[in-house]
């Protein structure tokens, strides 16, 4: 009985097993999209010289290793990710709420930016912006 047990546990935790991972790769290719809430949130913080130097200070401390110091998803530990980084020196079409939203949240390879502050947050935005220009 405890042998019928044991195999039926297995089966059940394999089929788990496979749910799994056949919906984390079916939702690989989906498109990374903010909330609509989140997304139509205003940035607080005026795209002055000071919050864009901020912005960059925080960006070269927490995201340049992978997103590199241009922005352009070259940084040393992008080589190591399965998941190639997004190119931040292209416009980007997401709005500053959807891009705070993402920032705030993370999406696996990328992790949350729990280290910077809201305020941090937004001036990584606002520095964003300037790289497309």
């Amino acid at each position: 009985m405890k042998r019928l047990s044991l195999r039926s546990a297995t089966v059940i935790c394999l089929s788990w097993a496979l749910a799994i991972s056949t919906q984390l790769a079916l939702g690989a290719g989906e498109k990374w999209t903010a909330p609509a809430r989140a997304a139509a949130k205003k940035n607080p913080i005026s795209a002055d010289a000071a919050s864009i130097a901020r912005g960059k200070a925080s960006f070269m401390a927490e995201c340049m290793s992978c997103h590199g110091p241009t922005g352009r998803g070259d940084g040393p530990a992008a080589a190591g990710l399965e998941k190639h980084p997004g190119d931040l020196s292209k416009r980007l079409p997401d709005s500053d709420g959807a891009l705070f939203w993402k920032i705030t949240n993370g999406k696996s390879p990328m992790v949350a930016a729990t280290k910077l502050s809201e305020e941090e947050r937004w001036c990584v935005i606002n520095y964003l912006r300037t790289l497309a220009r």
